[in-house]
Formats: structure tokens, sequence, C-alpha cells
């Protein structure tokens, strides 16, 4: 453990919530900081202490361009800090393994130099692209499980893509094309023969006939054959048969390059007995590192640094669990989870040490079996660097050579140094168990191109609450985002990636709680509702809302004041004098959550539902005004669960990993909403989990295990049932008795 003349010392931080608080960190050492929601872990970790880091490096390298978000009195002895954090804000899907860890010029030399072909010829990103995809070893194609809804008539339009605008027009063109060949409308599509939904799905008529159906409630005309739903879809014409096409359609592995990314010739090419340039680019690295091996010992000395450096690589992906990956495996499909366990392969590899390296959560994706391995690699990283961990792992925590406790609560009741005997009480939570029966269940062949399920189906039971568990990569995350949309209409897939939204999105923005507010004051005052914009007639003619002025640029980065005239609220001095129980528009989104339900402000039946969701599922601690760009993974799920609450629109609600980031006092509280939405809705949930707290509570289980390139589904059965079986693995960690939890 480090001495007081290793010590980093921060004094008097008050960044965002935290509460003037005193914190040291022992270099060599393991710290770790836990405590609730909102309590300032990451404000803590990220925002000062690497942030502080980061700032003092720019200075040396006169490159001011990172924004300063800390506050603080004074720090001193700080070393060079890499934060990982658990998020993934890549979108290219140009962007893979092999481009983005800098591996690409090492594995085009490996193929060129082999095959004798210009390195050109290897670039996905270039000339050597598959035309069919352009590169992207995939196509959208149209998908049948999307499209088709077997259990409707053919007079009710059984394609899900024609039952939009038009589909009067469609209706009538199914019927007549019907009586072109003979097949009875009044029929269910499941009930046709296999030759007659072919006909109905790519079949072309042979006359056109004309009309009249109503859409958009005007009466029109059009004159058109029969074109299938498949068929229509893969013209890619701009018309109504192709109408909404993204949605209807799904990633194909491309049948040019089989998902290499190159040309079919180019992938052909063989590097040795039984291993071409395409296995090179595809395969997992599990298989990938055993080809690369013999390829080694085969090949010529002109290669062998480069085959050394991609092996390094996949070892370091080995050791931290991720030799399901493939070195073309898209940046934008992985999890933040996964894409910081890559960059902590890379670290782990790197020639730079003494580094101050900031993880957030490295367990919160893992499988139980896999937190004792990930412990290792972190007692790895801190022979040769100091480590600082936001995480709520009780093995984590107890495995830190420090522990930081922040509390007491979220928001401006947080930010607080506690002791670990208040944190322990914090964590203090009880929910009765009920086991939901459900009101029936089906099954979905899971199929993808991503990754071989072997054929196996998933039991459905609607109405309850199912845990789908297994180790990190077998799968889960594709069932929940990919395949389940496929087979219900009425489901809804809900991540924990970032909001979408501009620099300027809020809670209040997003939520469209604003808009709720706005009309509230603008009806209150009797006043336009646009004087309440920062985007309207209200916005500061100076800064035009923003709050802030441009006052020069850096390089390519702008630089910023806040807005003398405004003092950076955005709004003309005039509108914040109009107020509604004596609270202006720009005070009420300095609130939180919380206290504008404290208030009794009646804003909006509207508002007091979204309010209240928000309240329930933790969050009650956001400010109003906080930026979106800045919330954690797990607020991110939680607002869009709130927002798919709100609306009431969908019956059957996937979850990826709600408990990340989350105390047990916290979980237990989302649990019972979770509950109460079982109880009161009949919804479904449908939950990818590695807490096992969390999974204690579920009714039924599905355990994925992935065995070399395939996935099969071990267990699938009620909590009682689980236990009485002895081929799955989760029984281990859950708790037998529920009457225990």
């Amino acid at each position: 453990m480090g001495d007081k003349m290793q010590k980093i010392t921060y004094k008097g931080i008050k960044t965002h919530n935290l509460k003037n608080i005193d914190v040291d960190l022992y270099k060599g050492d393991m710290t770790c900081i836990a405590g609730v929601s909102g309590s300032g872990k990451s404000s803590l970790a990220f925002s000062t202490i690497s942030g502080i880091s980061q700032a003092e490096y720019d200075k040396m390298t006169n490159d001011n361009k990172v924004e300063v978000d800390y506050d603080v009195d004074s720090y001193d002895d700080v070393i060079m800090s890499i934060p990982l954090r658990q998020l993934n804000f890549n979108v290219n899907p140009r962007s893979t393994v092999m481009s983005y860890f800098d591996l690409q010029e090492f594995v085009i030399y490996v193929a060129g130099s082999i095959t004798g072909l210009p390195l050109s010829d290897f670039n996905y990103n270039g000339d050597g692209r598959c035309r069919e995809c352009q590169g992207l070893g995939y196509k959208l194609q149209p998908d049948p499980v999307s499209i088709i809804d077997y259990d409707k008539k053919i007079s009710e339009v059984p394609f899900r893509c024609w039952q939009k605008t038009y589909v009067d027009f469609f209706r009538r063109l199914l019927i007549a094309y019907c009586g072109e060949c003979g097949i009875d409308s009044n029929k269910r599509f499941k009930d046709l023969t296999e030759k007659q939904k072919e006909k109905l799905l790519y079949g072309t008529g042979n006359v056109k006939q004309t009309f009249k159906y109503k859409a958009g409630g005007r009466t029109r005309s059009k004159t058109s054959c029969y074109i299938g739903p498949i068929t229509g879809l893969e013209k890619k014409s701009d018309d109504m048969f192709s109408h909404n096409r993204d949605q209807y359609c799904a990633q194909k592995k491309c049948d040019c390059c089989s998902g290499s990314r190159l040309r079919a010739k180019t992938a052909a090419k063989e590097l040795s007995k039984g291993f071409s340039v395409e296995n090179l680019y595809t395969e997992d690295l599990d298989t990938l590192e055993k080809d690369l091996m013999n390829l080694k010992k085969s090949g010529g000395r002109n290669v062998q640094s480069a085959l050394d450096n991609i092996l390094s690589f996949i070892a370091a992906c080995k050791k931290v669990g991720l030799g399901y990956l493939s070195l073309t495996r898209s940046i934008a499909s992985l999890s933040g989870g996964e894409l910081q366990r890559l960059r902590i392969a890379q670290l782990l590899i790197g020639k730079m040490h003494d580094l101050l390296i900031v993880l957030d959560e490295p367990t919160a994706s893992l499988y139980p079996a896999e937190v004792d391995f990930t412990i290792g690699i972190m007692d790895e990283m801190r022979k040769k660097n100091t480590l600082l961990v936001v995480e709520h792992n009780d093995k984590v925590i107890e495995n830190a050579d420090h522990n930081i406790y922040l509390g007491h609560d979220g928001g401006k009741n947080g930010g607080y140094l506690i002791s670990k005997d208040e944190y322990m009480k914090l964590q203090e939570g009880f929910l009765p168990y009920q086991f939901f029966k459900g009101t029936s269940r089906d099954t979905c062949v899971l199929d993808s191109d991503y990754v071989d399920y072997a054929g196996s189906e998933l039991e459905i039971p609607h109405g309850s609450v199912l845990g789908l568990c297994g180790i990190s990569g077998c799968g889960k995350t594709i069932i929940l985002r990919e395949i389940l949309p496929k087979y219900y209409e009425d489901y809804l897939y809900v991540s924990q990636k970032p909001l979408k939204g501009n620099s300027f999105t809020t809670v209040a923005t997003y939520t469209k709680l604003l808009d709720e507010i706005r009309s509230c004051y603008a009806k209150a005052l009797s006043k336009d509702k646009g004087y309440f914009s920062q985007r309207g007639k209200g916005a500061c003619d100076k800064c035009g809302g923003t709050g802030v002025i441009e006052i020069g640029s850096f390089y390519e980065e702008k630089l910023f004041d806040i807005c003398d005239k405004c003092n950076g609220t955005g709004y003309l001095q005039e509108v914040l004098k109009w107020k509604v129980e004596g609270i202006n528009i720009y005070d009420i989104q300095q609130m939180t959550i919380d206290e504008l339900i404290a208030s009794g402000m009646n804003i909006s039946a509207k508002a007091d539902k979204m309010l209240k969701l928000l309240s329930d599922l933790g969050l009650g601690y956001l400010k109003l005004s906080q930026k979106v760009k800045t919330l954690s993974g797990g607020e991110n799920q939680r607002i869009k669960l709130a927002e798919a609450l709100n609306d009431n629109k969908y019956s059957m609600i996937g979850l990826d990993e709600p408990a990340k980031g989350l105390s047990k006092r916290e979980t237990v509280r989302l649990l019972g909403l979770i509950y109460n939405q079982v109880l009161k809705n009949k919804k479904t949930f449908i939950i990818a989990e590695h807490d096992t707290m969390f999974l204690n509570y579920c009714s039924y289980f599905a355990e994925l295990r992935r065995k070399g390139k395939s996935t099969t589904i071990v267990f699938q059965g009620s909590r009682e049932q689980l236990f009485k079986d002895k081929k799955n693995d989760i029984r281990n960690w859950l708790t037998a008795d529920p009457t225990g939890l």
C-alpha cells in the first residue's frame, strides 16, 4: 500500500453536488468510490480527478481544448489519467475493432505480404471494399419476420409494412390479386399453402388496375399492378411499396463477402492451408489465435513482427473475456462495457505505466463467475499503475486498498463523505418476492447472423418477468435488440445507449416536461408560449438563448464565456420577472424532479405522470436543466423506460442490465416499479441481467451458454424448476428460498 510520500491530494472539491470534500489517493494502490446514484461518484472520479489530470496535461502541451468541469480549491502531485467510461458514442458502422485499435496496418500487411496482392486490396474502407455491401459486411434485406402477421386474414392486410398510411389501397390491391391467383382472401396467412404465401410475398401481378382509396382523410386514386411486399421493399424506390423500408429490413451478412467486407476474390485468397483472408477478418479471436499461431510457424520472417502485434492484442482481449469478438466487429455494435474492456486490453499491452486509470463499474456487465477474474485483471493493472474505480460490487469494494463512500442521497442531498457503516445502512431495502405465472406463453426462434443460436427457441411468458442470463457475449442483447422486435409489434427495447440530442438537450427538453411547463406559464400569465423558450421570443438577444458567447477558438475548438446580459440563463430579463407561484421559467428548470413534485405546482396531468415515473425510477435527484450528455448509462435507460411507461403503448419491454449503476436500495425500488407494472397493467418484462439480487426477483429464467461458435439455451423455466435443474449455473448464485430475499 502507498505511503504519505506517494499521496495525491485534492482539497475543497465542490464539483456539481460535491460538498467541499477532501480526498486522497495513493499511487500504486486501488481506491474504490461507492455510493447511491447521484451521490457524486462520477463527478468525483471523472469530472474532477480525471478532469484535473487532463487539464494539467493540456497546460504542459499548450493544448487548452478540454472544457473544465470541476470546482476545487487545490490539488497536488497529480499524475496522467486514463478515464474508461462505460459509454459508447461511436455510431460509425465502418469503425471496427482492428481499425479502432490501430491493428489494420498489421492485418493488411500480413495479408498483402503472403498473397502478393497490393495492400489497398485489403482495405475495406477503400478500393478493396466489397462492391455489394460497400465494405459494411452486411446488407439491409426485407425481413419476413418483421413483415408478416401470420394470424391476420388476407383481407385484413397481414403485412405490417402495408398497415400504415396506405392500408386501404393495399387491402384493395391484395383482394384483387387474390382473385387473380385464386387465393381465398378470407384465409389467415398462416393457413395458406407455401406456394400461395410465396406468391403474395414475392409475386408481381399481370393486370394493372385503378383503385380508389382513402389516405390522410382524403379519397385518392392510383393505378398499379400487384407487387409483393418483399419485392416492393427490395426495389429501394421512393414509392409506397418501399415506404418505411428500414423499419422492415434487417442486417443480413453479405452473401458476396461473407461478412469480411472485402471483394470476394480477395477474401478467398489462402494465407495457409484452410486459412483464408476471409477467416483472418471474420473469425472470433479465440479461433483466430490458433490459426495465426500456425501461420507464424510457417510464415516468412517479414510478417513475424506484424503477427506478434496482432497476437499480443488477441491475448489481451481473451484475458478480459472478449475472445468471442472478431477483428471486423463494428465498434458501434459493442456495449459500453465491451468497449471499456477492449480499452483495458489495450492498456494491458501498452508501454505506458505509472498512470491513473479511472474505471466505471468494470464488473457491471459481467456474469457472477466473471467477477473474480476481473478483480484479477485489476490487480494486474495496479502493479504498474494507480486505480480509481467507481463500483457497487461488494467483492470489488472489499478488494480495494482504500474506499471512498458518498451519500447520503442523490442530487443536492448527495456529495457528502460518509462512513462505511452509513453506506451499508443505505444499501438496506426490502421487497416481498412475487411469482407471476403469466397470462399466456409463446415461443420465438432465435436466429441471427451474428450469433449462432443452434436453432434454439425462447419461451416468452406474457404478463410476467423473464430473466435472461449467461456470460458476456452469449447473445442476450441481440435477443432483446434484434430478435424480439421482429416478433412483437408492441415490444420496446430499452438500452443504456446515450439519449439522442444536441449539446443543449436537457432532462426537461428530452422528456418534453419543458413543453408542459411552458404551456403552464403561458396560460397562467396570459402570455405567448414562445416567451418561455430559449429558442423563441424569450431568448436573450445577445447570446440567442444559449447562455454563452463565443469568444474565439483554439485550433478547431470553440471557446465560450457566460453571457453577461442574461447571466447564463438564456432568457430576456423581462421574461425572468414573470413568475408562477413565485418561480420564474429559469429557476423552475434549476429544480430537481423531487423538488418540483414537492412544490405542489399544478403543471398538467401529463407532466405530473412523467414526474412521478421519473421519481419512482429513482431519478428524483436529477435537475431539470441537467444536460443529457452528462447522464450515466443507467440514468439514460431509466429515462427511456419512463417514456415507454408514460405513453403506455408497449405491453412488452426489454431491459438491458437495468441494475447497472444502482445500489441495492435503488434496485429494490426499480423492481417495485416493475412488479407494479406487471400487476396493474399486465406488462411483460424480458430482462438481460447479471446482478444476482435483481435476478432473484424474476419469475422465469432462460440461461444461455456459449460453447465454441454457438450459443444454446441450457435452461428455461420457472424459479422453482431452476433449483431442481442441475444443468444451469445461475442457481449457484441465487437464493433458493424466495421468502428469504
